[in-house]
Formats: C-alpha cells, structure tokens, sequence
C-alpha cells in the first residue's frame, strides 16, 4: 500500500470525460426516455450511478514495461471521449480513475482492491503485463476485466476478456515459423529481456513455431540494455550462422544489439519482434533498424481505413497531448475501452457486473469498429492462441512502416 499511497497525489486521479455536444443527450421525452429513467434511479450496483459509470485502469506507467505503453491510456481517452459526446450509454457518461502497477504484480493487485474498494468501480481495465497479480482477486470478486491479454491467466477466468491471447500454457501457431521460412530462414537466435513469466511462455511458444517449420532455435539470450557484451553476442551469432533474430526484445535493446550484429559480419534474413509499431521510434532510431519485422493483431495504420480515421479524429479531439496517435499502444487502450463501452451496451439500462459478463461473452461478431483483422466471438475466444498477425516492415532508410502481404497472414495451431 505504502508505494501507491505515495504516489496518490500525482496518480490517484478521477478523468471525467465530459467533452463533446451535449445536445444529442436529449433525443425526446416519449415514454422509453421514462422507461430508462426509471430503470438508471433504481440501480444500486457499485460504480453505477443515474449519470456515470465508473471504471478502474491498471497498468504499467513507469517500470520495465512502460516504454511500449506510452499511448494506451490516451486511447482509452479517446475511445471514452466519443462515446460521452455520444450521450454515454444508457444514458451514463464513463469516468475513470487509474494507478501505476509499475510493472509489479504485487503493486497490480494493491491498485486493483484500491479501485474496487476504496474507489468503488464498476469494473476494471488492465494492461497487458501484470494482471496476474490481481486477477484471483477480481475474480472472486466478479469484477469484469478487459484489456490486452498478455498473460496466460486471462484464459482461466472467466470475468476477464480480449479480443486476443498471446500466449498459452501449451501450444503454439505456424505463423511465425512459416513467415521466417518465406524469408529464408534456418538458424534463430532468441534473443529475450528479462520482464516475466509471460516472457518465457512467449518464448516457448515461438521456438515452437520455428522448429516445427525446421528453424533452429539451439541458441538462447537473455539480455538487458546496459549490461549485454553485444558485441560478445553478435561474434557467437556469427560463429553458429545465425540468419533470423527473434524473441521479446524491445527496439531499445535491437538499436544496440544490430550495429554489432553487422560489425561481425553475419548475415541477417530476418529479424522478428513484437513491439515497437510506432512512428516515434522511426524519428528516434529508424536508421538503426532497417528491415526489421514487427507483428500486430490490428489493421496496419498504413492501409487508412474509415477506422483508423475515427480513431485520429477522437485522438485530435479527446487526446491532443498525443501528437503521434499511430501507435500500437493506442491502439491497445482504445480497443480496452471498446470492449467496456460494448460489455455496458449488452448489460442493459441497469447494468450489473455479472449482467456485463454475460453480455459479454454472448457477443460472436466483436470487430473493434473495423480494426481488428478478424471478428472475435467472446464465446468461443478465451483462452485461444491468437494466430492471425499483420507483418509491418521498417523501410530499409528507416523513414516509415511498410505492410507485407497478406494482411492477414494466419497460421494453424500447433498441440
């Protein structure tokens, strides 16, 4: 408690967002406005009142997986913005407040019995690190939680929902290994950091997937930014032939680990990692990465849908201090309170917990407002391995992002 605690002055806080035309909150006064009326005064679920809805968000502000979280919660704002302007729902404006888990799981679970708690919210909005600390909890509870699910404990309960797994207790897909193969590859280093459980799961799953497309995966890393020899690194890679780089590794540890790559003269086909979607990195270190390969789950920016636009008007409008909205991140916090806004929608006009859950999981046809690459049935979807990625390259000049075909390119699960 005492860490959170401390840190109540500056995170503790209550966003009400109120922005937007009012007006269209007035649409009649006929019976049915009556009807919702009576039906908003006379709930009494905790987070619920006739004119709000509170929500709590976990997530990781500061600690080792900050830095690929910089615009998750400006997309929660935005996607919360428009849907007040809009008149809330049934009637209710969302509100929330939020606390750092610093990438702990400990402090998750402090910050999550402090919303529900002290903050008394509805339901909770977690990011993708840590919310093993919490999840018992809510879920004895019956808390809803939806977010991005990148632990295997999102799949063991039932109150918690995402539109995609990236990782599971066992079993992989052959998406990546059939991508590093299109590309030539036969001999992968893992390259890994150090943040979690998660971490080793994800790792075992892709050097699943490469070995069942017959790429070697015998050589293993795992690095920090400050404390690697790549240099070292870079002469065993060489050494053992390496032509693929792959694991969890972040483009703050790949801007140091490359130069030495090509120092020692090895001969990169490929090089494959998970995070780092985002036009700032280009300005920050493109040059630096030419050629490598990033995986999403959602519709790359660069084919400009009529999504992809909402999503930049709402960001201009709800998020200005955001100035480059293009980014995974965003993405992530916008589709986490989607899924929110759509667990209230199908609740009804006097929402309970377990009415959202339900809901919810009776939803077949989930798009994210056409950003996802495929439609998500939260009845059948907890739990499974997503397996369906777009492929984004950095251009060799390190200037832009640029979608390989197909979009989407899907594998087949793996036992």
């Amino acid at each position: 408690m005492t860490v959170i605690r401390r840190r109540r002055r500056l995170h503790f806080i209550t966003l009400v967002l109120t922005l937007g035309a009012l007006g269209g909150l007035v649409l009649g006064c006929g019976d049915s406005d009556g009807v919702r009326q009576s039906a908003r005064s006379s709930c009494r679920t905790p987070g619920v009142t006739d004119t709000e809805v509170k929500a709590g968000l976990v997530f990781s502000m500061s600690g080792p997986g900050a830095s690929p979280l910089v615009g998750f919660r400006s997309g929660i704002n935005a996607r919360l913005g428009v849907a007040n302007a809009e008149g809330g729902v049934n009637g209710r404006k969302i509100i929330y407040s939020w606390r750092d888990d610093a990438t702990d799981p400990a402090l998750n679970l402090v910050g999550s019995r402090d919303l529900v708690e002290d903050e008394g919210v509805f339901g909770i909005i977690q990011g993708p690190h840590v919310a093993a600390g919490s999840a018992p909890y809510l879920s004895e509870r019956g808390i809803p939680v939806v977010g991005s699910a990148g632990e295997t404990v999102w799949a063991q309960y039932k109150n918690m929902f995402s539109w995609h797994y990236y990782t599971t207790e066992q079993g992989s897909s052959t998406v990546w290994g059939d991508f590093v193969r299109s590309r030539g590859g036969t001999r992968a280093v893992m390259v890994d950091m150090a943040l979690s459980e998660a971490t080793k799961k994800f790792h075992r799953q892709l050097a699943q997937s490469l070995n069942a497309a017959g790429v070697n995966t015998d050589m293993t890393f795992e690095v920090t930014a400050n404390t690697t020899s790549f240099d070292a690194l870079a002469r065993q890679m060489k050494a053992a032939q390496v032509d693929t780089i792959a694991g969890v590794i972040f483009p703050d540890v790949l801007i140091k680990l490359l130069p030495a790559v090509w120092a020692a003269g090895v001969n990169l086909k490929t090089v494959l990692i998970p995070v780092g979607y985002d036009p700032t990195l280009l300005q920050q270190a493109g040059p630096a990465l030419p050629g490598v390969i990033i995986y999403t789950d959602f519709v790359p920016f660069e084919l400009n849908t009529e999504a992809h636009k909402r999503l930049f008007d709402a960001m201009t409008t709800y998020a200005p201090e955001n100035q480059v909205p293009a980014q995974e991140s965003t993405v992530f916090g916008w589709l986490s309170a989607d899924m929110f806004i759509r667990g209230l929608q199908e609740a009804g006009p006097c929402p309970t917990r377990q009415s959202f859950i339900d809901g919810l999981r009776k939803v077949h046809d989930y798009d994210g407002g056409g950003l996802l690459l495929q439609k998500v049935d939260f009845a059948t979807n907890s739990g499974r391995l997503g397996d369906c990625y777009a492929f984004v390259q950095v251009s060799y000049d390190g200037s832009r992002f640029l979608p390989l075909a197909p979009t989407p390119r899907c594998g087949r699960l793996l036992p």
